[in-house]
């Protein structure tokens, strides 16, 4: 048994936008993200500006990055190649439509790491990982600017970290003891932030957005002369949050999952004891064989915590390997 890698970063959020996840700019400012080894007989490297691998016991990434909320939804990243990267959507905004986005190009950071070692190793999570809220930055932010540091510190639950190789995609879903399934489709107030969830103009109807089956029969209400609230969406965040305008039609969301066969996609995620120890290894290592890994930070859209409050926010991240000697079956 031995320690693999150590990846450590501190992460800092200014105030850049007033959006939530789905039409925002420069959400959280990323700087100092820098990998380390603890065990020697594997070594770790990036490539430099010629192209070749530079290998020791750790690697920096010095260029100033910022995440954007983006979502897993509509991406299919189980098939590999050697100069893929992971795909992610990108935020959604009323003129661009309530179903596919485009594929996200920023609001993300990727590392580029290859592995290498002499003895046959599988790759785990180590349980000193951790994806935490900056408390101490999060409260002065607080005070500053009147807002909530509980609010400030829900960034550690919004936050997503994937691990890319030819073994496989997984994504580490922090601070949770099971995986919070969460829902890639809902309703939301995109529009102005009007405090009305998005409705079609021509047919009157609420907007379901996000990534569903096409052959789906949607059931809504009939309309009120009224607006009418939805009082148990009233501790969500902007966006999530709304009720139905006068004249609109409601969408029965669990009516059309009961009756009209809605299946809306759910994240698939990983918590830290699913990639632990004798559970899924992230990769594996053949004696001598270069392996690439990518590792990409991001703020995952769908999750009811990521709301604008976190652009004020701050986190800190420690991600550990652990290696496992061992010869695959």
């Amino acid at each position: 048994m031995m320690g693999l890698a150590v990846f450590s970063l501190s992460l800092s959020a200014f105030v850049t936008s007033t959006a939530a996840w789905f039409n925002v700019s420069r959400f959280l400012e990323v700087q100092n993200l820098s990998v380390s080894l603890v065990e020697h007989s594997i070594e770790i490297g990036m490539r430099d500006s010629d192209g070749n691998i530079v290998w020791g016991d750790n690697v920096t990434n010095d260029e100033q990055a910022y995440l954007d909320p983006v979502s897993s939804m509509f991406q299919d990243n189980s098939n590999y190649s050697n100069t893929s990267f992971p795909t992610l959507s990108s935020q959604y905004n009323y003129e661009s439509g309530h179903e596919v986005t485009s594929i996200a190009t920023s609001g993300f950071v990727s590392l580029e790491c290859y592995l290498r070692c002499a003895v046959p190793t599988f790759v785990y999570l180590d349980t000193q990982t951790s994806v935490t809220a900056n408390s101490y930055l999060n409260s002065i932010k607080s005070m500053q600017l009147g807002v909530s540091e509980s609010e400030l510190n829900k960034v550690q639950d919004a936050l997503r970290v994937a691990f890319y190789s030819e073994d496989g995609y997984y994504v580490y879903e922090p601070n949770v003891s099971s995986p919070s399934h969460t829902k890639l489709g809902g309703l939301l107030d995109v529009a102005f932030f009007d405090g009305y969830y998005d409705y079609d103009r021509t047919t009157k109807q609420e907007l379901l957005y996000g990534e569903y089956n096409s052959d789906a029969t949607l059931f809504y209400d009939e309309a009120a002369d009224t607006d009418t609230p939805h009082p148990e969406t009233n501790d969500l965040g902007l966006g999530f949050k709304g009720s139905t305008k006068a004249g609109v039609k409601h969408l029965d969301i669990a009516k059309s999952e009961s009756l009209g066969n809605l299946h809306i996609k759910e994240e698939t995620t990983y918590t830290l004891a699913d990639l632990g120890l004798g559970n899924q290894e992230i990769c594996y290592l053949e004696p001598g064989i270069i392996k690439r890994l990518i590792v990409t930070f991001y703020l995952e859209g769908w999750d009811k915590d990521c709301v604008s409050t976190l652009r004020e926010s701050a986190f800190d991240a420690h991600i550990a390997f652990r290696g496992y000697q061992m010869p695959r079956d």
